[in-house]
């Protein structure tokens, strides 16, 4: 026995006293409990879910249709603007529906002139006619000739209608020579569709170019802030919408207006601030020493001091991968719900951390007691009851984690703790 343990004051109770008074004891001894970890901490809006709406084009507001404090819903629209810049993009749009309607006629018109070229090519039956023709020119020229040659050595006909036979058949060969090769031609062209097909190819791809620039227009209106069915109303009325409308892309309450009617906005400038409070998360730094004592998923209790009757539960849902250089603590979050909106962005929280489970020697709460500034309890022994200093670690709803101050499998005073307690003092 310690020298201090020695000088402790002892309490002695007779058994039936004890009986009388209820005294009971339990042992110190090692449990698994789940400690806790005392931090504080302040609500924010959960991750993603507080968004600021901007334009991206710039223009003149021409009504707000939403107030700071309403509700709103994904798609609502919260205020409409007159954009010069829009109305261009919409006149470019209805042009190029234009130029890809004759587009695709023109093609029209090159795929039926193909198909009858494959059916009946032109060409090349104006090209065979035209050869034919020529060989029985050439072929009566040739027997002109004759005669006028047997004319001509008979003394009967003349020099000059010998020679202008003569010059008939050579130009008449020469023309039935340059028809076969015009007739090839065709030929092999017919056998070649592919260059056939090449004015119907260019249509095509004057039609896909056009119809590629028509798409790429209504993704930019879109991309500008156009809604989908905005645009196809454009296209199908061919009528110009200066206006736009500024619409919510989530569901919240609005927090933040910055545009006024009259105003010039611009992409840079926070039109509206949406934040939806159904959930929130508590913000919090915990000591770097304590991380090993907290785990992603783990519970924790949080307590407002606006409901101080309250614990609202959650659990821990980020824990930072950097530690704070100045602090030495790391940030983590816990999500709690919120479906009645009581918890406010920026309030101070007080947050119990429920930490894994670990064996540790404990005491019960309600044996220790507090004389002069330090914790005591009443430790059982054969001649009494000693009071004993107890150093305490974490804590748990019902148990202490024993520091130094009592040993394992020692019984201390839990029901009547506070009776042994007076019972010293009067002593004193």
């Amino acid at each position: 026995m310690s020298g201090s343990e020695r000088g402790s004051p002892v309490v002695k109770v007779p058994e039936p006293v004890q009986r009388q008074v209820e005294i009971k004891t339990e042992p110190v001894i090692k449990r698994w409990l789940s400690t806790r970890m005392h931090v504080t901490g302040q609500i924010q809006p959960d991750v993603g879910k507080e968004v600021n709406v901007n334009t991206r084009f710039s223009g003149r507001v021409l009504a707000v249709l939403v107030t700071p404090g309403q509700t709103v819903t994904p798609g609502q629209t919260l205020a409409t603007v007159d954009s010069q810049e829009i109305s261009d993009l919409q006149a470019e749009l209805i042009e190029a529906k234009s130029k890809l309607h004759i587009a695709e006629a023109q093609e029209e018109r090159e795929r039926q002139v193909f198909e009858e070229q494959l059916q009946r090519p032109k060409a090349l039956i104006e090209a065979r006619t035209r050869c034919d023709q020529l060989r029985i020119a050439l072929e009566l020229a040739e027997s002109e000739f004759q005669r006028v040659e047997g004319l001509y050595r008979e003394k009967i006909s003349s020099q000059k209608d010998y020679l202008m036979a003569k010059a008939k058949v050579a130009q008449a060969r020469a023309e039935y020579k340059q028809a076969i090769v015009e007739q090839q031609r065709e030929e092999r062209l017919y056998m070649n569709k592919s260059l056939m097909k090449r004015d119907l190819q260019l249509a095509q791809a004057e039609t896909a170019r056009a119809r590629q620039h028509l798409n790429t227009l209504q993704q930019r209106l879109i991309f500008l802030g156009m809604a989908p069915q905005m645009v196809q109303t454009i296209l199908d009325s061919g009528r110009i919408v200066g206006t736009v409308p500024i619409c919510s892309p989530t569901s919240g309450v609005v927090t933040h207006q910055g545009v006024a009617v009259g105003e010039v906005i611009d992409p840079s400038k926070h039109a509206f601030t949406i934040t939806d409070l159904s959930t929130v998360v508590v913000k919090a730094d915990i000591p770097e020493i304590d991380l090993s004592r907290v785990k992603l998923g783990a519970r924790v209790s949080v307590r407002i001091a606006s409901y101080p009757d309250e614990r609202f539960e959650g659990q821990i849902s980020y824990i930072s991968e950097h530690v704070n250089p100045q602090t030495r603590t790391v940030a983590i979050r816990a999500r709690l719900p919120n479906r009645d909106h009581r918890l406010k962005s920026n309030m101070f929280a007080e947050i119990d951390i429920v930490g894994e489970p670990s064996l540790i020697l404990a005491c019960p709460k309600a044996a220790v007691q507090e004389r002069d500034g330090r914790q005591v309890v009443y430790v059982q022994t054969a001649e009494g009851f000693k009071e004993r200093p107890l150093e305490t670690g974490s804590e748990t709803e019902d148990y202490y984690e024993v520091v130094s101050g009592i040993r394992e499998g020692e019984k201390v005073a839990t029901q009547g703790s506070l009776m042994l307690k007076s019972e010293l003092t009067y002593q004193r």
